[in-house]
């Protein structure tokens, strides 16, 4: 039995000249384009969006290297097949392309290791996840990382004029210009949607490619993203630095395309979180309100949840910011590495045990409830951290008061010269 190709393998392009985009890393004396023409055998790790290239590479590279070629899908394909690959080119190098290794276990993944070390297997893994996050490190660090970029429309058309010219031998009155700009912009930078919805069109429509019928056929698509994919990722980056920048009107964008893209929940959690982070002690009765809203936001559900989350994002970018916390934890997870080096004042050492005192003089310390405005004046730092100060106010008018108020317990229990 045949099957008819489909236009996005019919297009899979053979060598480095019919690849489009990529520049930055396939153009003339780019670092990735000299590892493929100088026939450099090192594994890679290939991460960015769908339908960029990254497996029709994998291809152009086994056959610059006049290597065997063998594809491994971790989605849906198991140890037995990777075994059965591997036997396959049992006394030669082979390329293997791994497709959504991110999806690769972490056992898969080290029993691929001993054949990435002896030069068996040269691994190309695309992934849309940053290999940071999902590759175990021992692999990570025998390939060389490259990340691709989304295709531009103009890109895409390239390919489009392609096709039209070469598979479909359209004559100029029997396509729109403005159809093939029109799939190419609705295709996302993914080249392989592209394809598929002229294949698509083009079938059901076959004497005339149209703008009205592309139209039509892309106003009944949805073209969401994966969840746990990169993208995703970078639309919550985009949401959570529009509030930190204070700019309303991108993070409320942004956070129009997560919930269309059903994402709540990532919503609601970084509305926990990053008001916390971002105004702190600028404005703290403000960090209580987003956050109830962001609580109240998931107890309702979509549709209605959105209200409650635009009031938080308004609220989130109008606020003044501090970022305190973030520079005080920098100074903490210093004077920190290593607390041995800094021992406690010994009463301020555990005292609920029998003989505690005797043994460690914990509780030997002085009760503030018992001293003048229940403060006691006596030292509470660890040995060389004394009169250590971690917290510097932003230039905002309730972190002066705060900190205001801070001196003067700071000078005060430490006897300084200070009113009270």
């Amino acid at each position: 039995m045949l099957f008819n190709q489909p236009l996005a393998d019919q297009m899979r392009p053979n060598n480095l000249k019919e690849i489009v985009g990529q520049q930055e890393l396939l153009g003339k004396g780019k670092p990735l384009r000299q590892i493929i023409e100088q026939k450099v055998p090192i594994s890679l790790l290939l991460w960015g969006p769908p339908g960029t290239g990254k497996s029709s590479l994998a291809r152009i590279i086994a056959r610059t290297n006049e290597y065997a070629f063998a594809s491994f899908n971790a989605s849906i394909d198991n140890k037995a097949k990777l075994l059965n690959i591997i036997d396959t080119y049992p006394h030669q190098t082979f390329v293997l392309l791994i497709d959504e290794i991110h999806r690769m276990t972490k056992t898969l993944q080290d029993f691929l290791l001993p054949y990435l070390e002896n030069g068996h297997v040269i691994l190309i893994g695309a992934t849309t996840e940053n290999p940071i996050m999902s590759i175990v490190p021992a692999v990570r660090s025998r390939c060389q990382i490259f990340e691709f970029k989304a295709l531009t429309d103009k890109d895409i058309q390239t390919v489009l004029n392609r096709v039209i010219q070469k598979i479909y031998h359209l004559k100029d009155d029997q396509f729109d210009e403005e159809a093939i700009k029109l799939i190419a912009t609705s295709a996302d930078g993914d080249l392989r949607v592209a394809l598929n919805i002229l294949e698509v069109i083009q079938a059901t429509n076959p004497d005339k490619l149209s703008t009205s019928a592309v139209k039509q056929f892309v106003k009944e698509q949805h073209f969401a993203y994966d969840k746990k994919a990169t993208k995703h990722y970078d639309y919550l980056a985009a949401y959570s630095d529009s509030m930190a920048g204070s700019d309303t009107d991108a993070a409320l964008y942004y956070l129009a395309v997560l919930l269309k893209n059903g994402d709540l929940p990532s919503v609601v959690r970084r509305l926990r979180e990053i008001p916390y982070t971002y105004i702190g002690l600028a404005n703290p009765e403000q960090v209580t309100q987003i956050v109830i809203a962001a609580n109240q936001a998931e107890k309702v559900g979509m549709p209605k949840a959105k209200y409650p989350l635009m009031f938080a994002t308004m609220l989130m970018c109008l606020s003044p910011k501090s970022g305190s916390f973030d520079e005080i934890w920098d100074k903490l997870d210093e004077d920190t590495e290593y607390p041995s080096q800094h021992p406690m004042p010994r009463g301020l050492r555990d005292m609920h045990y029998k003989h505690s005192e005797e043994i460690t003089g914990g509780g030997l310390i002085e009760s503030p409830f018992e001293q003048p405005h229940q403060i006691a004046k006596q030292n509470y730092m660890p040995k060389g951290l004394e009169n250590k100060q971690y917290y510097h106010p932003k230039d905002n008018a309730n972190e002066q008061k705060l900190f205001d108020l801070y001196l003067r317990l700071h000078r005060y229990i430490y006897n300084k010269d200070y009113d009270d």
